[in-house]
């Protein structure tokens, strides 16, 4: 007897389904697949399956993620030619199926010890990334597709971050590209064309994609070769201005830190070993994307190249170069450095990444992502600075001249990242001693005009020479020796080097190490900047303008000028409550001089002068609405009169930047505690009372300048009080700042009955936002303060 329709169903839903691959050998995928060799041994079928042969087994490699297309968005952060983080992996074999493990790199066992390296193993967990059934055959496969159809680089989070949405990955709309299967000698690559949907996509993606609801790009999967050995890996020191790999070897003697860290570099070898100069075995390259349009390619070719100077000051002759990436050239392979050059909506940062041994700190691949529009915005200072030159020929090559020699420092910085070097934010105040730095252009006054003949220092410094030759140096038999005299040397020099974490925030305690400053005196450079920024404004004028540009878009070139002393500012700001200290072993520091700090607050605080802040007024009529279909944008200049320039919201922007900055609590705590420790030291009391000053207690201005410090005084009232209210100041500094803001309350109300009446008025009001911002943490008296346009990067 037949069995019934339905029993046959559930006769056949009771037998375990096949995969469709199990129907084909292994050698018959092979035959019909397009194959990669190389590194892995991958082959791409007709259906649209990757695999890759499983060998290499129980044997360790790197996974990267990365985007060969981005997003295109600054804000987003998916560039073009973004790494992943580096993972170390390895193919394991488990009964029927091939597992893809990362190994826990952060927890180790440095001994050749069995036992202890099983203790630390099956103490922290790993991470199985992908698991197939294996194909049996002559030649074993396993398909990629599961492993490598999915968002490993981690672009929903991204997104997700910068607020664009919730984002998924659609598998319907994603696949393999098969051009993109290549294999290397020491990489082997899987490109695939990932669909990312959502319902309700934020504004940057609806400024970059046709259709804002799914975004589609290229990620690759990079399986690559752990170098060879023979490395030797470098002991990190904090004063040799490195980048470094860290993690804990748990075989280490109670007498020593369990946390090692090894400097992040390339490997490079000399001919002939030792302290003497020699050939090398083999050069570090790096390799310019073909796509930099002239003369932008030889500007960064001839900055790169500056870095063969440090090379053979080390030692090492003929040790680096950097040359146009040959057109036959495939920039997918690991053993090329690359420098690329990235596009987006709006200009961004410029990175420096690489690919590093996670063992070692070894560096395998250089990878610079230099962004396209941070020349045009150094171009843009130029015209703003040259507005006002009669010989417009000389104007235009000045602006030129400025923005290549830009470009040269950044090519020499990115790179220098990829070499291993960290950031030098002190090296402005040793005569731009390091390309590392963030450099702002030199501008000076020349028989009173404007001079940017020689904005920036040519070539690495001498701090470049003393780090390449730390990391790199080969110093004989005895390394230890030789890097600690290179130590004492840089140290004798008076070389400064501060990192990252103790100069990017505003609020930041070392005195000497900022961001786009310049000078070895940050208070003496904000006089003079301030200075040539007069100087500027006067002259400002539609020459600003490129050619073609309509005069509504003169206010946005105005943005760059008006905010030229903006860094500075911040830099002399840290004098204040700053301190003086270093990584070379000293055992000390110490807060900066009473006379510094109380120099450094009278220059800061003459940057509130309302002459300071208000433009002429010739200049503010010839700033005229935008036309057309030209329209505001994030570069430009908010306003509260709809689409007229405001110039007294341009006041607002930079008073508030400046008072912000002198009032971040880490900084009032520090002045507070410096007095309480010194009493000629400067005190919070005698800060706010000096602010409000030229501030609050000012005689009330006429024409332009009454808006402005009208302003100006609603600014001072509020920033004091978000101060009062930060949950990062201290207990100490509150009790101050309560004080003098009831005291400046009664002054005010004081005044407003002995002036006259629009002066009363602001008076009031002033004291009415005061009452009301003590009792209420919320109260502001100027609710939707203007933002201020993006400066950073230059």
């Amino acid at each position: 007897m037949k069995p019934s329709t339905l029993a046959l169903a559930l006769m056949l839903a009771a037998v375990p389904a096949s995969p469709i691959w199990a129907a084909e050998s292994a050698a018959a995928i092979i035959k019909q697949s397009q194959s990669a060799r190389g590194f892995l041994n991958l082959h791409y079928d007709k259906q649209g399956q990757v695999y890759v042969e499983a060998n290499h087994l129980n044997q360790p490699f790197l996974l990267v993620t990365s985007l060969p297309q981005g997003v295109g968005s600054n804000d987003i952060g998916l560039d073009r030619g973004q790494l992943g983080r580096t993972r170390m992996v390895q193919f394991e074999r488990i009964g029927p199926d091939l597992i893809l493990r990362e190994l826990n790199t952060r927890y180790r066992a440095g001994s050749d010890y069995a036992p202890e390296q099983r203790a630390v193993k099956e103490a922290f967990a790993d991470s199985i990334l992908w698991r197939a059934p294996v194909v049996d055959g002559k030649t074993a496969l396993a398909p990629l597709n599961a492993l490598v159809l999915n968002d490993l680089h981690g672009v929903t989070d991204s997104l997700k971050a910068s607020g664009q949405g919730n984002f998924s990955l659609d598998s319907s709309r994603s696949l393999i590209i098969p051009e993109y299967v290549k294999s290397f000698p020491n990489n082997s690559d899987v490109d695939v064309q990932l669909t990312f949907a959502s319902g309700e996509p934020g504004a940057y993606v609806a400024q970059v994609t046709p259709d804002p609801k799914a975004i589609s790009i290229r990620m690759r999967f990079s399986f690559i070769a752990l170098p060879e050995a023979g490395y030797l890996a470098r002991d990190y020191h904090p004063q040799s201005g490195y980048l470094s790999d860290e993690y804990l070897d748990y075989a280490t003697g109670i007498d020593q830190s369990v946390v090692k860290r090894h400097l992040l570099r390339h490997r490079l070898q000399k001919k002939t070993p030792g302290a003497a100069p020699s050939e090398v075995v083999e050069p570090i390259v790096y390799y310019l994307d073909p796509g930099v349009p002239e003369p932008i390619r030889s500007a960064l070719l001839d900055g790169g190249r500056w870095w063969e100077e440090a090379f053979n000051a080390a030692g090492f002759i003929n040790g680096f170069k950097m040359e146009l990436l040959p057109e036959d050239a495939d920039p997918q392979d690991v053993r090329f450095n690359v420098v690329q050059w990235v596009h987006r909506a709006s200009r961004g940062w410029s990175y420096g990444s690489a690919i590093a041994d996670p063992r070692s700190g070894e560096i395998i691949k250089g990878h610079v992502t230099l962004g396209s529009l941070r020349v045009r915005q150094d171009h843009l200072i130029a015209r703003g600075l040259t507005a006002g030159w009669e010989d417009r020929d000389a104007a235009a090559k000045a602006s030129e001249h400025l923005a290549l020699e830009r470009i040269r420092q950044l090519s020499a910085h990115e790179i220098g990242h990829t070499l291993g070097l960290d950031h030098n934010f002190a090296a402005s105040s040793n005569n731009n001693a390091s390309v590392m730095d963030y450099p702002h252009p030199m501008i000076s006054l020349n028989g009173g005009k404007i001079d940017i003949s020689k904005p920036y220092t040519p070539g690495i410094g001498e701090w470049d020479k003393f780090a390449i030759a730390y990391g790199y140096g080969d110093f004989g038999a005895d390394e230890a020796a030789g890097l600690s005299k290179l130590l004492m040397d840089v140290q004798t020099k008076g070389l400064r080097y501060i990192g990252e974490s103790d100069s990017r925030s505003a609020d930041a305690s070392h005195a000497y190490a900022s961001l786009w400053d310049n000078g070895s005196d940050p208070v003496a450079e904000l006089t003079r900047l301030q200075e040539v920024r007069r100087k500027a404004l006067a002259d400002f004028n539609p020459e600003a303008l490129l050619k073609g540009e309509p005069l509504g878009e003169l206010a946005d070139a105005l943005v760059p000028l008006y905010l030229l002393s903006r860094y500075q500012i911040e830099a002399a700001t840290k004098v204040i409550g700053g301190a003086d200290y270093g990584y070379d072993g000293t055992y000390s520091w110490h807060y900066m001089a009473p006379e510094l700090q109380k120099q450094a607050l009278g220059t800061v605080l003459a940057t509130l002068d309302t002459a300071e802040l208000t433009l002429p007024r010739e200049l503010v009529e010839s700033l005229l609405p935008k036309q057309g279909n030209y329209q505001a944008s994030r570069e430009s200049f908010a306003s509260g009169l709809g689409i007229l320039p405001d110039p007294i919201g341009m006041a607002e922007v930079l008073s508030r930047h400046t008072v912000t900055t002198l009032l971040k609590p880490k900084r009032l705590n520090r002045v507070e505690q410096g007095f309480q420790g010194d009493s000629e030291q400067l005190s919070v009391t005698t800060l706010v009372d000096r602010l409000f000053a030229v501030t609050l207690f000012q005689e009330g201005k006429i024409g332009l300048e009454r808006g402005v410090w009208m302003r100006l005084n609603a600014v001072t009232v509020d920033a004091v009080l978000d101060a009062f209210h930060h949950d990062d100041t201290s207990a100490e500094v509150k009790a101050v700042l309560g004080a003098r803001l009831a005291y400046a309350q009664k002054q005010l109300e004081r005044k407003s009955s002995r002036s006259s009446e629009a002066d009363a008025a602001h008076y009031k009001y002033l004291a009415l936002g005061i009452a009301r911002g003590l009792d209420d943490a919320t109260a502001r008296i100027i609710k939707k303060p203007l933002p201020m346009p993006p400066g950073s990067p230059i």
